[in-house]
C-alpha cells in the first residue's frame, strides 16, 4: 500500500486512531486495544506523521480530534467497515472479532494478496512487487495462517489464490484505494467539506438538472462550491470509492454490493431523434422508419443507453448508416448544424440543444422506455446541509427531466 514517493497507513494504524479519537484517551484505548500505552501513542504519532497532518489536539483533559482529523474520522470508519466486511466474508468460524482480524493484515500482506490474484502466480506477483518470491511466500502463507481459511492453491502453472482468495482480494483492493484516497483528502483540505459539494457526472448525462440544482443551491448557499466531474461509470465509480467526489448523477447501474453503495431513482429518461433546425423532415407528418433510413447517423458506440434508442427505432429492418461514432454533443452539434445528418439524443440534452437554437427534435416516438437516472451514494453518507440541499434541488428538477411536453414541436405525436 504506497503511492508514488508516499507511504500509506496500515488498517493498524486505523484501527488505533478511530479508537483513540471514539474514547478520546490513549489510555482507554491502549486498554481496549490491549496494547501499551506508549505503543498506542508511537502508532498515533506514526499516523500523523505519514498523513503529514496533527490529527489531534492534546490538553489536559484529553486527546480530540482536530479539524482534519474530524474530517478523517469519517472515512477512517467507513474504511474498517469495508475491511471487517472482507474478513466476514470468508468460511469457517473464528474467536476473534472481524474488526480486529481485519486491521492484523499487514500493509506487505494485502500488497502481496491482490498482486497474486491479479497476476495469477507467486512468480509474476513478486516481480511485479519487487521483492523476491521467498518473501512473497512469507507474506502470503502468515496471511493464510492468520485468517485461518485456505486462500490459495497449487495449480499446474503454480500457486495462485482460491475463490475465497480471490474474493477477499478484489474486496481488500478496494480497501487499499480508500486507504490512498484518505491521504489525498488531507492534501485537499484547505477549503471545509460542509461547504462543499462534489458530484460526478456520467458522460452524456442531464446537463440541465445539474445545472439548475447547481443554480439553486449557490443561490441558497453563496459561500459554497459546487464541483462537476464527468466521466465514464467505472472511472467515477472508482472516485465514488476512494470518497473523491460525494454521489454519481446518471444511469443507475446496479453497482457491485461489495462497493456498499445505494442507488435513488429520480426520472427515467426519454430519448429523442434529432437534426438540424431546419431539417426537410421537419415538414413532414407522419415520419416513419423509411423516411429516417434515407439519412446518415451520427451515433455513440454499442452499448450506450442512446445507441440502445437507435437500435429499438430500426429493430424491424435494417438500420441505416451510421458514419461517425463519438460521445462528443459538441461534435455531434457542429456536425448535425451543417448537415442533414440524424442523431438520438435524451431530452435532458434536447433541453440543452434548443438553447443553443442549433437542433430540434423531430416528431418521432421512439419505442423504447428509456433508462432511469438517478444519484448513486455511499450506503452509509452522512451529508452536510448544503448537500442536502443539492439532493432536495436535484429531485425537484428531475421531475421536469421526465416530462416530455416542450421537447417536440406543436405536431408531435401523441
Amino acid at each position: 500500500m504506497t503511492m508514488p514517493g508516499k507511504e500509506l497507513p496500515s488498517l493498524w494504524h486505523l484501527r488505533v486512531f478511530e479508537t483513540v479519537a471514539r474514547l478520546q484517551s490513549v489510555t482507554r484505548a491502549s486498554h481496549e486495544l490491549l496494547r501499551s500505552q506508549p505503543a498506542t501513542t508511537s502508532c498515533i504519532a506514526a499516523f500523523e506523521r505519514i498523513a503529514g497532518a496533527s490529527l489531534f489536539e492534546r490538553t489536559s483533559t484529553g486527546i480530540y480530534l482536530s479539524g482534519v482529523g474530524s474530517a478523517m474520522l469519517v472515512r477512517v470508519r467507513r474504511i474498517l467497515a469495508a475491511a471487517q466486511e472482507a474478513v466476514e466474508q470468508l468460511p469457517g468460524s473464528r474467536n476473534i472479532a472481524p474488526v480486529a482480524l481485519a486491521a492484523r493484515i499487514t500493509r506487505t500482506q494485502m500488497r502481496s494478496l491482490i498482486a497474486i490474484a491479479e497476476c495469477k502466480s507467486f512468480r509474476a506477483a513478486a516481480h511485479r512487487l519487487g521483492i523476491t518470491e521467498a518473501s512473497l511466500q512469507r507474506a502470503a502463507r502468515s496471511l493464510e495462517q492468520n485468517l485461518d481459511c485456505q486462500i490459495f492453491r497449487q495449480t499446474a502453472s503454480g500457486i495462485t489464490t482460491t475463490d475465497t482468495g480471490e474474493e477477499l482480494a478484489r474486496r481488500l483492493n478496494i480497501v487499499a484505494g480508500q486507504v490512498a484516497a484518505l491521504l489525498e483528502a488531507v492534501q485537499a483540505y484547505e477549503f471545509p467539506r460542509e461547504r462543499s459539494v462534489t458530484v460526478g457526472v456520467l458522460l452524456l448525462d442531464p446537463t440541465m438538472l445539474i445545472v439548475n440544482s447547481i443554480r439553486e443551491t449557490t443561490a441558497a448557499f453563496p459561500e459554497s462550491r459546487v464541483v462537476v466531474i464527468s466521466g465514464t461509470y467505472d472511472a467515477l465509480v472508482n472516485k465514488l470509492v476512494r470518497e473523491e467526489i460525494d454521489v454519481i448523477i446518471g444511469i443507475l447501474k446496479q453497482p457491485d454490493p461489495a462497493f456498499g453503495f445505494v442507488e435513488e431513482p429520480l426520472c427515467r429518461e426519454q430519448y429523442c431523434v434529432v437534426g438540424r433546425r431546419s431539417h426537410p423532415l421537419l415538414q413532414r407528418a407522419p415520419i416513419t422508419a423509411q423516411d429516417l433510413r434515407g439519412y446518415q447517423w451520427v451515433l455513440p458506440p454499442k452499448g450506450s443507453p442512446r445507441r440502445h434508442a437507435y437500435e429499438h427505432i430500426f429493430s424491424e429492418g435494417p438500420p441505416p448508416a451510421a458514419n461517425i461514432e463519438t460521445y462528443s454533443l459538441s461534435t455531434i452539434r457542429v456536425t448535425l448544424a451543417d448537415t442533414d445528418m440524424l442523431t438520438v439524443l435524451a431530452g435532458s440534452e434536447v433541453l440543452v440543444e434548443r438553447r443553443f437554437g442549433l437542433l430540434e427534435p423531430l416528431p418521432v416516438q421512439v419505442p423504447w422506455g428509456g433508462t432511469v437516472l438517478g444519484i448513486t451514494r455511499h450506503r452509509d453518507w452522512n451529508p452536510t446541509p448544503l448537500q442536502q440541499a443539492f439532493m432536495a434541488s436535484l429531485r425537484r428538477n428531475a421531475a421536469l427531466i421526465s416530462d416530455p411536453v416542450g421537447l417536440w414541436p406543436d405536431d408531435r405525436p401523441e
